[in-house]
Formats: C-alpha cells, sequence, structure tokens
C-alpha cells in the first residue's frame, strides 16, 4: 500500500504546505488559460505560469458529429424517436428486440404519411447501418432532412452533424451551424452545445462571445452536462464577456464558474479563501465551504485541502479522522500532497505541527 510505504519513507523533518495547483492530467494549471475553448482531439499548450493567478481549467472537448454517431448506442439514439401513434409504436418496438429490417419498413412508411418521427428513425437506422450492417449515410441525411423540415428538432441536429463532418454530405461548416441554431430553438440541448461552440471559435459563423455564453447558457438550462460545463469554462478561463471582461475579479469569475457546475471553479474559490489572494478576503469558513463543493465533486486536490482544514479546525469543527481520511483519499489517487500529509498524520498527528506559517498564520 502507498500510504503504508509512505509512513516509513517519509523523512519526519518535511515541509507541509496546502496543495497548490499542479499541471497533472485532469486538474488545473497554475495559471488561467488563455485559449478558447478548444476543438475536440487537440492538445492545448500548457499555459504560461504566472505568479499568484488562480488554477484554471484546459479546454473543452464539445460534442461533434464523429463523437455523437459513432459513440452513441443506436438504442439511445432511437429512444428519441416520438412513438406518436400505433405504427412508430411498432416501429419501436422491433427495434427494441433488434429486427431493425422490420423497424426500418414501419419508419419509412411513417414518413412517407408525412411523419416526421419515422423519418427520423429511419434517418438513425441507416446511418448506423443497423438493418444491412453497412452504414448509408446519403440515406440518413435525406431522411434527416425530411424529419428536420417536419419539425423534428433532434433531426435537425442530427442533420447538422452530418454537415459538420462531411458524412453523407460535401462538409459545410456554415450549413451546419444553422442547422445548429434550428436545433436549439427547437429545445435540443446537442443543438446549443454545437452552435455555442461554434460561436465561441469562430467556426462556421463569425465568433460571438455573447452568442456563445448565452447558447451554452440555453444548453445548460435543457438539462445538457457539457453545456453547463463550456459556459463555467468561458468564465473560468477568461474567454467571456468581450470587451468587458477585464472588469471581472478572480473571485467573480470563479465563482461563476462554480456556480456553474465548474468544479475546478468551486476548488479555486476554496483556495483564494485559504490563502487571501486574488483579491478575496481570507475566509477560512469560506475556503471550507467551497472546497466541500469540489471534494464533493470529484476534485481531488480540493479533498487534500479540506483535509488540511480538518486537521487544524479551520473553518470547521476539528476532525482528525475526517483529516486523515482525505489525506487518504487524495494519496490513493496519487495527490502527492495527499500522500505526505497522511504520513504526518500518521506520525506527528498534525500536518501543521511546527509551521507557524501555515496557511499565511502568523
Amino acid at each position: 500500500m502507498k500510504k503504508l510505504c509512505m509512513l516509513f519513507c517519509m523523512a519526519i523533518t518535511m515541509s507541509v504546505l496546502l496543495a497548490e495547483p499542479q499541471e497533472t492530467a485532469g486538474e488545473v494549471s497554475k495559471a488561467p488559460s488563455t485559449q478558447e475553448d478548444s476543438a475536440p482531439n487537440v492538445n492545448v499548450p500548457t499555459p504560461p505560469q504566472q505568479e499568484n493567478a488562480p488554477s484554471g481549467l484546459l479546454g473543452s472537448q464539445p460534442l461533434t458529429p464523429s463523437h455523437q454517431i459513432t459513440g452513441a448506442p443506436l438504442d439511445d439514439m432511437l429512444e428519441n424517436v416520438n412513438e406518436s401513434n400505433t405504427a412508430l409504436k411498432s416501429a419501436m418496438s422491433f427495434a427494441r428486440q433488434g429486427d431493425y429490417e422490420s423497424a426500418l419498413q414501419l419508419f419509412a412508411q411513417s414518413c412517407d404519411q408525412g411523419n416526421a418521427a419515422g423519418c427520423f428513425g429511419s434517418g438513425l437506422i441507416y446511418m448506423y447501418g443497423a438493418n444491412s450492417g453497412v452504414p448509408n449515410p446519403q440515406k440518413a441525411v435525406n431522411y434527416y432532412y425530411k424529419a428536420c423540415v417536419g419539425g423534428d428538432a433532434v433531426a435537425c441536429a442530427n442533420l447538422a452533424m452530418a454537415y459538420d463532418n462531411g458524412q453523407g454530405v460535401k462538409e459545410d461548416k456554415d450549413q451546419a451551424a444553422q442547422l445548429y441554431e434550428v436545433a436549439c430553438q427547437g429545445g435540443d440541448s446537442l443543438g446549443c452545445t454545437n452552435i455555442g461552440w461554434m460561436y465561441a471559435n469562430g467556426v462556421g459563423v463569425k465568433k460571438d462571445y455573447q452568442k456563445a455564453l448565452a447558447y451554452y447558457n440555453s444548453a445548460c438550462q435543457l438539462g445538457s452536462d457539457l453545456g453547463c460545463y463550456n459556459l463555467g469554462l468561458m468564465s473560468n478561463t477568461y474567454n467571456v464577456y468581450g470587451m468587458t471582461k477585464d472588469k471581472m475579479s478572480y473571485v467573480e469569475m470563479n465563482y461563476v464558474a462554480c456556480q456553474q457546475g465548474d468544479i475546478v471553479g468551486c476548488g479555486n474559490l476554496g483556495w483564494m479563501y485559504a490563502t487571501g489572494s486574488n483579491g478575496a478576503e481570507k475566509s477560512y469558513y469560506n475556503a471550507a465551504k467551497y472546497f466541500t463543493l469540489a471534494c464533493d465533486s470529484g476534485h481531488i486536490q480540493s479533498c487534500n485541502n479540506l483535509g488540511v482544514l480538518y486537521d487544524g479546525g479551520f473553518g470547521v469543527r476539528q476532525d482528525k479522522r475526517k483529516a486523515i481520511e482525505l489525506f487518504g483519499l487524495a494519496c490513493d489517487y496519487g495527490i502527492e500532497s495527499g500522500c505526505n500529509n497522511y504520513s504526518l498524520m500518521r506520525t506527528r498527528g498534525s500536518v501543521s505541527a511546527g509551521n507557524n506559517n501555515f496557511f499565511g498564520l502568523k
């Protein structure tokens, strides 16, 4: 066990610090990223180091046609079909049983009768090649088009993804953007998320952070976790609000991010309140509040920092057992400070013993 090894291997004189943001995978960087939220599968360069700057997130990866069409199971996608009549219910029943040929026949018949849901179901089966084992994106696009014209917002989003990725049609980012907007206006969260990304990055449309923010907000309100994430990300990485962005403090930006579900924004707030840095008035009570939010949501460095607060009784009732538990959790997830602090708790009984400058205390 790594923790047991640390008990014997750690030097008793090791200095103890609150875990600062580190450039590790899935963690945070020293300075806010000045990159726009990134396109899928692009390695974001390490941002420049900046003294006393709060940590920030790296870029996001919104859904794209390739992610959506090849990543989502067909059965999940078919659940978007509106079973509004007997024929569609029968088609869905066949599909759930794996009889996609029979399902396609009923979907196509329903489509020929002017039912948008039937067109959408036909398009899905052709896009996945579920009926023959060979995808037919050209036919899928034709059916998506009929469904979209018929008012099916999800079909509009799928048609947009086809244009976005050049599947069954020639790649056309402008057309994709228009269709994402139509899908979003029809209440499709994916359409809102993807048109938000396009406005944030100037793909298919003129770059407009205000519109990106509005569309991400719409996606978030429609229940898209990714929309909420991107909304928080734009605030947290200093990319939003156009010419007015300089009026936002680091505390305000991270507060907005945390409120929108960005757990690193919550962790950043905890760090700033704990250290009294970046314009935040030192408050261990607030530090504990935001470290708890971040830790409970899976930000492991915040779990380590929360352990420091419990060890010393800073902003919370002192609880050594809780501190050990949190340090152990951080150590198990590879946070070096967590392992160091776990060892010190076992050998000294506290991580702050003999360190009068801990947390900036004098």
